[in-house]
């Protein structure tokens, strides 16, 4: 398989990956999957702290977008470990936009009582991981497998379509 894009959607000599140059390795997808979860946990948590509404939708996007970074950055290649890598990066997003939306609601409150609590804050953490029975609900797994299996699919190794094969000749007598 010398010069041809192994099964798991890396490549394996120099001929083959992208550019010509060294072996891909999987630091770009790791990185690509790391950011669309970051950006898209962000966004999310901005979301609902302008909205005061929690989106569910927005998790499965975050999915979409953690799956095609990793599709985009590998140009094309696709395979389980790019498959976990993406999912990765989609469960991490969706942390960070569950966090972000419930330590924005926690800061609006303790600020309303004239308490400072930072979003970052040690404090904060210690909250929201007593909390994480309320933050997170039954209806928050469906959005989670959507996005999970969004994030799976999108590098999912396209297994070739079935061609049809030709009629069986009739014989004329």
């Amino acid at each position: 398989m010398i010069g041809q894009a192994d099964p798991h959607g890396l490549h394996e000599d120099a001929a083959s990956a992208p550019g010509g140059g060294r072996p891909s390795s999987l630091l770009p997808p790791v990185a690509a999957s790391l950011a669309a979860g970051l950006v898209g946990g962000v966004l999310w948590g901005l979301i609902v702290k302008w909205s005061s509404y929690e989106v569910g939708i927005v998790a499965w996007a975050i999915g979409f977008l953690a799956g095609t970074a990793v599709v985009t950055v590998t140009r094309g290649a696709r395979g389980p470990r790019l498959q976990a890598i993406a999912v990765a990066g989609a469960l991490l997003g969706i942390l960070i936009g569950k966090y972000l939306s419930f330590a924005f609601a926690v800061q609006e409150d303790a600020e309303s009582l004239g308490i400072g609590i930072g979003v970052l804050s040690s404090e904060m953490w210690r909250i929201f991981r007593e909390n994480l029975r309320e933050v997170f609900g039954l209806f928050d797994l469906l959005w989670i497998g959507l996005a999970v299996f969004t994030a799976w699919r999108i590098p999912q190794v396209e297994e070739p379509e079935p061609t049809a094969s030709p009629p069986p000749a009739s014989s004329a007598s």
